[in-house]
């Protein structure tokens, strides 16, 4: 479930959307003081919106960001199957130095699109040339 990325700088707006609030950190807006959770809203290849493509069980998987520089995708509320485990993917994360690439597990690279107090929109270009956007809303 971890996108890969850019390197162009997104932007990283207030709660507004509009101007940047002052003393927020991007590793704040991301985790926020102790952890936050994003459940996804939208994903996109080449533009094609494919979201409503994937399974309804994973539809409210939460991706959270703890401030520890860790994070966690979990299942959500709703699981595919009962046996399943709650938490599937554990690992790290990181910014790059200029922030403008989410770093995860030290090998994956997000372009870091939109970052506000609620929403997060990463990109991707796959190696099979596929541009992969996804939106995350606050959970």
């Amino acid at each position: 479930m971890a996108v890969a990325g850019l390197t162009q700088c997104g932007t990283t707006t207030g709660d507004d959307g509009t101007t940047p609030t002052p003393g927020v950190t991007k590793a704040e807006l991301l985790a926020g003081t102790s952890s936050k959770s994003w459940v996804m809203t939208s994903s996109k290849i080449n533009g094609k919106e494919v979201f409503n493509q994937s399974l309804v069980c994973t539809r409210d998987d939460n991706t959270v960001y703890r401030v520890d520089k860790s994070y966690e995708i979990n299942e959500g509320e709703t699981k595919c199957r009962t046996q399943d485990p709650q938490i599937y993917e554990k690992g790290t994360w990181a910014f790059s130095a200029d922030e403008t690439e989410l770093i995860i597990n030290n090998e994956q690279r997000f372009k870091v699109v939109e970052l506000t107090n609620t929403t997060l929109r990463l990109s991707i270009k796959t190696l099979f040339g596929e541009t992969i956007d996804r939106t995350f809303k606050k959970n």
